[in-house]
């Protein structure tokens, strides 16, 4: 069961990477922009947006770098508290996910309609959150 579960998330992260690609940008870094996305246009500190992450290992001051020279996120002094960081997404990356999000839902979508039935993706998804419970 284990090598399934792994050869499909395998499977899964190689299709949304090929849509992502065509954009620029990685998975993880579209993990941030989902979460500053989540926001609700609220500053998030890096902690915040680490503790978040999809992917704990990944070197979250870096990959915000790259957003922010992309014009995707902006970092701010917080004026409360010099020592913080406040991190918003912009209208460029919220227009990035816009344009992201339905062609990795459509390939991901057609995919699970032609291998699976509407009962069958309802019981996974169930299954699924059971286990991430």
């Amino acid at each position: 069961m284990i090598v399934e579960l792994l050869s499909t998330g395998s499977f899964i992260d190689h299709k949304v990477n090929s849509v992502l690609k065509e954009y620029g940008i990685t998975h993880v870094q579209f993990n941030i922009l989902r979460i500053l996305q989540g926001a609700n246009g609220e500053a998030l500190s890096p902690g915040v947006i680490s503790d978040r992450m999809l992917f704990k290992n990944s070197d979250v001051t870096r990959l915000m770098d790259r957003l922010e020279k992309r014009a995707l996120i902006s970092r701010n002094i917080c004026p409360e508290n010099r020592r913080k960081m406040d991190i918003r997404l912009e209208k460029k990356g919220l227009k990035l996910i816009s344009d992201v999000l339905p062609k990795i839902e459509s390939d991901l979508n057609g995919f699970f309609k032609d291998v699976v039935s509407p009962k069958e993706r309802d019981q996974l998804l169930k299954t699924l959150s059971k286990i991430q419970s």
